[in-house]
C-alpha cells in the first residue's frame, strides 16, 4: 500500500527555479492566495511543479515578509550577545526567530568572532 503519489513525476519540472516561474507563483498566491491545498496550486498557476516545491519555494523565499540580504549591524550585535549570553543550546519561545534561520546565524557569529 501507501500513499498516492502527489504528482505526475514524468511531467514535473525539477531543477532551479526561474525568474518567470517566481512571478508566476507570487501572482497567484497574491491573487487567489493558496486555498490550504497545495497539491492542485501548480496546476491552477499554470506550474509544472510539484506542490511541495510550490510550497517550499513560497515559504523560504518569496513571502513578502522575508528579509533578504545581510544582518544589520543591530541585528548582528544581538546575535553575538545572545550567543554569548545563550550559548548554542536551543532556544525557547521569546527568539523564535533563531529557530528558523540558526545556520545562518551561527555562520555570521563565527564570521564576526575571527575578524
Amino acid at each position: 500500500m501507501g500513499r498516492t503519489p502527489c504528482c505526475d513525476k514524468a511531467n514535473v519540472k525539477k531543477g532551479p527555479w526561474s525568474p518567470e516561474e517566481d512571478a508566476k507563483l507570487k501572482d497567484y498566491i497574491q491573487k487567489h492566495g493558496t486555498g490550504g491545498n497545495w497539491i492542485s496550486l501548480p496546476q491552477k498557476a499554470g506550474l509544472k511543479r510539484c506542490g511541495k516545491s510550490c510550497r517550499l519555494r513560497w515559504l523560504n523565499y518569496l513571502r513578502p515578509d522575508i528579509k533578504h540580504g545581510d544582518f544589520s549591524e543591530e541585528e548582528d550585535t544581538i546575535i553575538c550577545n545572545l550567543y554569548t549570553t545563550i550559548g548554542s543550546r536551543t532556544i525557547l519561545g521569546e527568539v523564535n526567530i533563531f529557530r528558523v534561520v540558526w545556520n545562518i546565524i551561527m555562520i555570521s557569529y563565527n564570521c564576526l568572532r575571527s575578524n
